[in-house]
Protein backbone atom coordinates (compact mmCIF):
# COMPACT_ATOMS: atom_id res chain seq x y z
CA UNK A 1 0.00 0.00 0.00
CA UNK A 2 1.15 3.53 -1.22
CA UNK A 3 -0.25 6.62 -0.39
CA UNK A 4 -3.70 4.75 -0.65
CA UNK A 5 -2.52 2.58 -3.83
CA UNK A 6 -1.98 -0.59 -3.51
CA UNK A 7 1.02 -1.77 -5.66
CA UNK A 8 1.49 -4.76 -7.49
CA UNK A 9 5.36 -4.60 -8.31
CA UNK A 10 6.61 -7.56 -10.80
CA UNK A 11 9.84 -7.80 -11.31
CA UNK A 12 12.51 -9.00 -14.05
CA UNK A 13 15.82 -10.05 -14.67
CA UNK A 14 15.47 -9.06 -18.57
CA UNK A 15 12.86 -8.03 -20.29
CA UNK A 16 12.65 -6.62 -23.96
CA UNK A 17 10.50 -3.58 -22.61
CA UNK A 18 8.69 -3.10 -19.88
CA UNK A 19 6.35 -0.45 -21.52
CA UNK A 20 4.84 -3.65 -24.03
CA UNK A 21 4.13 -5.94 -20.81
CA UNK A 22 2.56 -3.58 -19.21
CA UNK A 23 0.09 -2.82 -22.08
CA UNK A 24 -0.58 -6.78 -22.70
CA UNK A 25 -0.54 -6.52 -18.90
CA UNK A 26 -3.13 -4.04 -18.72
CA UNK A 27 -5.11 -5.35 -21.80
CA UNK A 28 -6.00 -8.50 -20.00
CA UNK A 29 -7.35 -6.06 -16.95
CA UNK A 30 -4.38 -5.32 -14.72
CA UNK A 31 -5.50 -3.29 -11.58
CA UNK A 32 -4.50 0.46 -11.78
CA UNK A 33 -1.04 0.29 -10.38
CA UNK A 34 0.83 -2.75 -11.21
CA UNK A 35 4.68 -1.73 -11.82
CA UNK A 36 6.30 -3.77 -14.25
CA UNK A 37 10.57 -3.53 -13.77
CA UNK A 38 13.26 -4.95 -15.25
CA UNK A 39 17.21 -5.22 -14.33
CA UNK A 40 18.05 -5.18 -18.18
CA UNK A 41 15.72 -4.17 -21.65
CA UNK A 42 16.46 -5.35 -24.70
CA UNK A 43 14.57 -3.01 -26.35
CA UNK A 44 13.53 0.10 -24.30
CA UNK A 45 10.86 2.09 -26.22
CA UNK A 46 11.12 5.77 -26.64
CA UNK A 47 8.82 8.47 -28.61
CA UNK A 48 8.87 8.02 -31.85
CA UNK A 49 8.94 4.58 -31.58
CA UNK A 50 12.65 4.72 -31.42
CA UNK A 51 14.53 1.69 -29.33
CA UNK A 52 17.79 0.76 -26.63
CA UNK A 53 19.52 -1.30 -24.93
CA UNK A 54 18.39 -0.53 -21.19
CA UNK A 55 21.83 -1.95 -19.28
CA UNK A 56 21.69 -3.23 -15.81
CA UNK A 57 22.63 -0.14 -13.53
CA UNK A 58 19.70 1.89 -14.22
CA UNK A 59 15.92 1.98 -13.25
CA UNK A 60 13.73 0.57 -15.93
CA UNK A 61 10.00 0.67 -15.27
CA UNK A 62 6.58 1.22 -15.90
CA UNK A 63 3.03 1.76 -14.12
CA UNK A 64 -0.35 1.01 -15.61
CA UNK A 65 -2.97 4.11 -14.08
CA UNK A 66 -6.58 4.16 -15.37
CA UNK A 67 -6.74 8.25 -14.72
CA UNK A 68 -10.88 9.46 -14.75
CA UNK A 69 -9.69 12.27 -17.08
CA UNK A 70 -10.98 13.62 -20.40
CA UNK A 71 -9.12 12.66 -23.67
CA UNK A 72 -7.63 16.66 -24.13
CA UNK A 73 -5.90 16.62 -20.37
CA UNK A 74 -3.76 13.70 -21.65
CA UNK A 75 -0.70 15.65 -22.40
CA UNK A 76 -1.01 16.91 -18.88
CA UNK A 77 -0.02 13.24 -17.43
CA UNK A 78 3.74 13.94 -19.24
CA UNK A 79 3.84 17.14 -16.97
CA UNK A 80 2.70 15.43 -13.55
CA UNK A 81 4.94 12.60 -13.86
CA UNK A 82 7.78 15.06 -15.00
CA UNK A 83 7.63 16.89 -11.85
CA UNK A 84 7.19 13.76 -9.50
CA UNK A 85 10.20 11.81 -10.95
CA UNK A 86 11.94 15.09 -9.98
CA UNK A 87 11.03 14.99 -6.56
CA UNK A 88 11.71 11.12 -6.17
CA UNK A 89 15.46 11.75 -7.64
CA UNK A 90 15.85 14.23 -5.25
CA UNK A 91 14.37 12.48 -2.06
CA UNK A 92 16.84 9.77 -2.50
CA UNK A 93 19.40 11.43 -3.82
CA UNK A 94 21.85 15.18 -3.72
CA UNK A 95 21.04 15.62 -7.40
CA UNK A 96 19.03 18.29 -8.58
CA UNK A 97 17.78 17.88 -11.36
CA UNK A 98 15.64 20.18 -13.62
CA UNK A 99 12.84 19.27 -16.99
CA UNK A 100 13.58 19.58 -20.47
CA UNK A 101 10.52 19.53 -23.04
CA UNK A 102 9.15 17.40 -23.84
CA UNK A 103 9.48 14.55 -21.66
CA UNK A 104 13.34 14.31 -20.05
CA UNK A 105 14.93 15.22 -16.75
CA UNK A 106 18.33 16.50 -17.28
CA UNK A 107 21.38 17.43 -14.80
CA UNK A 108 23.77 20.09 -16.37
CA UNK A 109 21.43 19.65 -19.57
CA UNK A 110 22.82 15.96 -19.67
CA UNK A 111 19.80 13.37 -19.73
CA UNK A 112 19.49 11.67 -16.86
CA UNK A 113 15.96 9.88 -17.67
CA UNK A 114 13.27 9.95 -20.00
CA UNK A 115 9.76 9.44 -19.67
CA UNK A 116 7.36 7.36 -22.30
CA UNK A 117 3.35 7.50 -21.89
CA UNK A 118 1.19 5.36 -23.98
CA UNK A 119 -2.70 5.34 -23.25
CA UNK A 120 -5.59 3.44 -25.08
CA UNK A 121 -8.87 5.70 -25.65
CA UNK A 122 -12.22 4.41 -26.29
CA UNK A 123 -14.45 7.17 -27.19
CA UNK A 124 -13.94 9.97 -24.81
CA UNK A 125 -12.51 7.65 -22.40
CA UNK A 126 -9.37 6.83 -21.22
CA UNK A 127 -9.47 3.40 -20.86
CA UNK A 128 -5.77 2.74 -19.20
CA UNK A 129 -2.34 4.62 -19.50
CA UNK A 130 1.10 3.74 -19.34
CA UNK A 131 4.14 5.40 -17.59
CA UNK A 132 7.27 4.37 -18.80
CA UNK A 133 10.74 5.39 -16.96
CA UNK A 134 14.01 5.17 -17.91
CA UNK A 135 16.46 6.77 -15.20
CA UNK A 136 20.40 6.51 -15.32
CA UNK A 137 21.12 5.19 -11.69
CA UNK A 138 24.24 4.17 -11.62
CA UNK A 139 25.68 3.78 -15.02
CA UNK A 140 28.92 5.00 -15.68
CA UNK A 141 29.83 7.42 -18.56
CA UNK A 142 30.75 4.16 -21.15
CA UNK A 143 27.80 3.01 -20.38
CA UNK A 144 25.78 5.88 -21.65
CA UNK A 145 25.03 7.59 -24.96
CA UNK A 146 26.65 10.89 -25.60
CA UNK A 147 24.90 13.81 -23.83
CA UNK A 148 23.33 11.27 -20.93
CA UNK A 149 24.51 11.23 -17.70
CA UNK A 150 23.93 9.43 -14.36
CA UNK A 151 23.04 10.06 -10.65
CA UNK A 152 26.48 8.19 -9.94
CA UNK A 153 28.06 10.55 -12.54
CA UNK A 154 26.90 13.57 -10.66
CA UNK A 155 27.91 12.43 -7.44
CA UNK A 156 30.37 9.56 -7.56
CA UNK A 157 28.16 8.18 -5.33
CA UNK A 158 26.13 4.56 -5.82
CA UNK A 159 22.41 4.22 -4.58
CA UNK A 160 20.39 0.95 -4.32
CA UNK A 161 17.73 0.72 -7.41
CA UNK A 162 15.17 -0.49 -4.59
CA UNK A 163 15.39 2.26 -2.82
CA UNK A 164 15.39 4.79 -5.95
CA UNK A 165 12.40 3.03 -7.13
CA UNK A 166 10.37 3.30 -3.52
CA UNK A 167 11.21 7.11 -3.49
CA UNK A 168 9.90 7.77 -7.35
CA UNK A 169 6.62 5.71 -7.05
CA UNK A 170 6.12 7.43 -3.55
CA UNK A 171 6.21 10.85 -5.56
CA UNK A 172 3.98 9.14 -8.15
CA UNK A 173 2.03 8.27 -6.03
CA UNK A 174 1.18 11.94 -4.32
CA UNK A 175 1.58 14.11 -7.51
CA UNK A 176 -1.44 11.31 -9.09
CA UNK A 177 -3.91 13.30 -7.31
CA UNK A 178 -3.22 16.34 -8.34
CA UNK A 179 -4.01 15.52 -11.62
CA UNK A 180 -7.84 17.57 -11.91
CA UNK A 181 -5.39 20.63 -11.22
CA UNK A 182 -3.21 20.95 -14.56
CA UNK A 183 -2.92 24.70 -14.25
CA UNK A 184 -0.87 24.29 -10.84
CA UNK A 185 1.15 20.94 -12.48
CA UNK A 186 2.37 23.28 -15.63
CA UNK A 187 3.06 25.81 -13.50
CA UNK A 188 5.28 23.36 -10.91
CA UNK A 189 7.16 21.75 -14.19
CA UNK A 190 7.54 25.28 -15.90
CA UNK A 191 9.43 26.50 -12.35
CA UNK A 192 11.72 23.61 -13.22
CA UNK A 193 12.11 23.61 -16.44
CA UNK A 194 16.05 23.71 -17.67
CA UNK A 195 15.33 26.03 -21.08
CA UNK A 196 12.82 28.99 -19.54
CA UNK A 197 13.13 31.96 -21.18
CA UNK A 198 15.99 30.58 -22.94
CA UNK A 199 16.98 30.73 -26.56
CA UNK A 200 15.98 27.17 -28.16
CA UNK A 201 16.12 24.88 -31.24
CA UNK A 202 13.65 22.24 -31.94
CA UNK A 203 13.87 19.93 -34.96
CA UNK A 204 10.34 19.13 -35.51
CA UNK A 205 10.36 16.66 -38.95
CA UNK A 206 12.48 18.52 -41.48
CA UNK A 207 12.19 22.03 -39.68
CA UNK A 208 14.25 23.42 -37.62
CA UNK A 209 11.96 26.31 -35.33
CA UNK A 210 14.83 28.88 -33.39
CA UNK A 211 13.58 31.24 -30.77
CA UNK A 212 12.67 31.76 -26.90
CA UNK A 213 11.14 29.81 -25.23
CA UNK A 214 8.63 31.46 -23.49
CA UNK A 215 5.98 29.01 -21.95
CA UNK A 216 4.18 25.50 -22.11
CA UNK A 217 0.73 24.88 -22.93
CA UNK A 218 -2.01 21.99 -21.07
CA UNK A 219 -1.82 20.24 -24.43
CA UNK A 220 1.38 19.66 -24.15
CA UNK A 221 2.63 22.12 -26.88
CA UNK A 222 5.75 24.70 -26.50
CA UNK A 223 5.88 28.29 -26.98
CA UNK A 224 8.10 29.89 -28.70
CA UNK A 225 9.22 33.74 -29.55
CA UNK A 226 10.39 33.68 -33.06
CA UNK A 227 11.39 36.38 -35.23
CA UNK A 228 8.78 38.79 -33.26
CA UNK A 229 5.92 35.97 -33.60
CA UNK A 230 4.59 33.46 -31.24
CA UNK A 231 4.42 29.96 -32.39
CA UNK A 232 3.42 26.99 -30.71
CA UNK A 233 5.14 23.29 -31.61
CA UNK A 234 3.50 19.84 -30.61
CA UNK A 235 6.43 18.02 -31.46
CA UNK A 236 10.17 17.68 -31.61
CA UNK A 237 13.70 17.34 -30.30
CA UNK A 238 14.77 20.26 -28.08
CA UNK A 239 18.05 21.48 -27.71
CA UNK A 240 19.42 24.94 -25.64
CA UNK A 241 21.15 27.32 -27.57
CA UNK A 242 24.25 28.82 -26.24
Amino acid sequence: MLWGYLLRIIKYKRISSTNTKSKSLAEEGAAEWTVVVSEVQTEGRGRSGRTWDSPKGGLWFSVIIRPKIPVEQIPVLRFLFANALREGVERVSTVHPEVKWPNDLVVNSKKLAGILIETKISGSKVVYAIVGVGLNVNLAAKELPLGATSIFIDTSQKIGLEDTLSSVLSAFAEHYGSYWDPKSIISDWWNYCAHRMKPVTIKTGKRLVKGKNIGVNSDGSIVIEMDNRIITVTDGTLGLDT
